[in-house]
């Protein structure tokens, strides 16, 4: 498959990355490159360049620290546990459990809020270039609204962890411009939603398969619908796309052409939609591209590979196995979340991957004894020494079945047979009996078939925080497997920080007033 992006380690260009309060760029430059803006942007593979940079971020799981947001919002979530090696590795994930976060200024923090604004800073320069470039109209139409989905992409990873944060959709070039204040979270959804709607007009409606990874027309349809569900669920409103308002009609319709305009299908077996030989399957509706193939020296320069992080951190530590490599035990998986299956239901173990099939293995903290299967360390995907931070695992953010379901979701209340429809084609895939599809009978579906993909802990949010409190804190509930004391698992969420990270402290310090930390810190 031609992927366009895969091999390019840094855009070469120098990208002045510009977040509130910060006075120099984020963006150093490795290896050093003679090739800067004055002398670039000229031509059509040029401009390519710049773009496999914008889409590299996305494969950015370190910086100060460790930051893959699907872990992250795993270990928030009821369906797992921060994990990791023992109670004092990654403390900074580790209040994610129960949010009780005490050390504002830890680096992890800051860490993600930096890969984001890297991503949008690249998409800003890209799209203020653009247009200089010798290159066809198709292609500065098609690349422009391939840059505008990535920032949307990475605004709505930014405003669902941190909700109050600068909305910069322009280079900033001057000192004066640097400190830029917060904008509310209504505006930087209805950005979202703006450059979602200006992106769909002019992607291709076609498979990521055949665009090579690009983002499609159809991706930026079922993300604009989880940006919809999303902030309607929490703030309960519309979102404003321009001139245009995205309210459940217009979601819905978009999904629907998705699921009848879209070609998509739901994989035969379950288990295949995670192997290699399935990347940018028939049910992948947005998928991250991540290679094994750009060595690296150690976990501590991910992001000059170009591999899926999650996947080590999910593995378990301590085994010597032919099939799994061993990883760090982060996110391990609750009892909650194995009861939440039905008896017969065979996404649970396909989901979870179980540490008493190991001959050895060791029981670090928060140890269950579950483990995620679906992104897991598996030998199809071994890269040799470097693996460790180049997994080559694809990440499925939107699949098929997804889209099913906001679906169902959207036509409960006006349409029950639809509703009822899209859920048993979701249960038939697996042989699960008939259900009505019921807003309770949606949320376990959603659950059961999402599990471990990074999704759960935004569904909890929008669903509510009372919800969510009952969820996580029911979370607590003791597996046979279990290693520590209970403690270890206790739940008790903190609701007064509404699910959110702190705005990362060094940032509200350098502005000097500029930046207003958020509610509960």
């Amino acid at each position: 498959m031609n992927k366009r992006y895969r091999y390019i380690k840094h855009v070469c260009v120098s990208l002045l990355l510009v977040t509130a309060g910060c006075s120099k760029s984020f963006l150093e430059l490795d290896p050093p490159s003679q090739i800067v803006e004055s002398n670039f942007f000229r031509n059509e593979k040029e401009a390519n360049q710049a773009l496999a940079g914008v889409y590299h971020v996305l494969q950015w799981g370190q910086w100060m620290g460790f930051h893959p947001s699907h872990c992250w919002s795993e270990a928030a979530s009821d369906d797992a546990y921060s994990g990791g090696g023992s109670q004092s590795d990654g403390v900074g994930i580790k209040a994610l459990d129960q949010f009780r976060i005490v050390t504002i200024g830890d680096q992890t923090y800051r860490g993600l809020w930096s890969i984001y604004y890297a991503g949008i800073a690249r998409a800003n320069v890209y799209l203020d270039k653009i247009n200089s470039v010798s290159a066809s109209d198709e292609f500065k139409k098609i690349t422009t609204a391939e840059a505008k989905f990535l920032r949307a992409y990475f605004y709505f990873e930014l405003v669902r962890w941190y909700e109050n944060v600068p909305l910069v959709t322009a280079p900033l070039v001057d000192a004066s411009q640097y400190n830029q204040p917060q904008a509310k979270p209504e505006a930087v959804f209805n950005q979202i939603a703006k450059d979602l709607e200006d992106a769909m007009a002019d992607l291709p409606k076609k498979s990521q398969r055949q665009t090579g990874g690009h983002v499609t027309h159809w991706g930026a349809k079922a993300l604009m619908a989880r940006v919809y569900l999303f902030n309607k669920g929490v703030y309960n409103r519309d979102l404003q796309a321009g001139e245009k308002v995205i309210n459940k009609t217009i979601a819905r319709a978009y999904l629907e052409d998705v699921i009848n305009n879209g070609g998509f299908k739901l994989v035969d077996n379950f288990a295949d939609i995670w192997r290699k030989a399935y990347e940018f399957n028939t049910e992948s509706v947005f998928e991250i591209d991540f290679s094994g193939l750009i060595t690296v020296s150690n976990v501590n320069d991910q992001r000059a590979g170009q591999g899926n992080f999650s996947v080590h951190m999910f593995a378990p530590r301590g085994i010597n196995d032919p099939v799994f490599t061993a990883g760090w035990s982060y996110g391990t998986i609750t009892q909650s979340l194995y009861e939440e299956f039905e008896v017969d239901d065979p996404r649970r173990d396909e989901t979870i991957l179980y540490g008493s099939a190991f001959s050895s293995i060791a029981k670090s903290w928060q140890y269950t004894g579950y483990f995620n299967k679906k992104y897991s360390t598996h030998q199809e995907y071994k890269a040799g020494a470097n693996s460790d931070a180049n997994w080559g695992n694809n990440y499925r953010s939107i699949r098929y079945s997804d889209v099913l379901l906001m679906a169902a979701e959207l036509w409960l209340g006006d349409d029950q047979g639809k509703a009822n429809g899209y859920l048993k084609e979701v249960r038939d895939r697996v042989k699960m009996p008939v259900a009505t599809a019921t807003t309770e009978s949606i949320r376990h579906e959603r659950r059961v078939e999402l599990a471990g993909e990074g999704i759960r802990y935004w569904d909890l949010l929008r669903y509510g925080l009372p919800y969510a409190k009952q969820q996580i804190d029911a979370s607590s509930k003791r597996g046979p497997d279990y290693d520590g004391d209970q403690s270890r698992f206790t739940m008790d969420w903190d609701v007064s920080k509404r699910g959110r990270l702190p705005i990362p402290q060094q940032e509200v310090d350098i502005a000097n007033g500029v930046l207003i930390q958020n509610e509960g810190y």
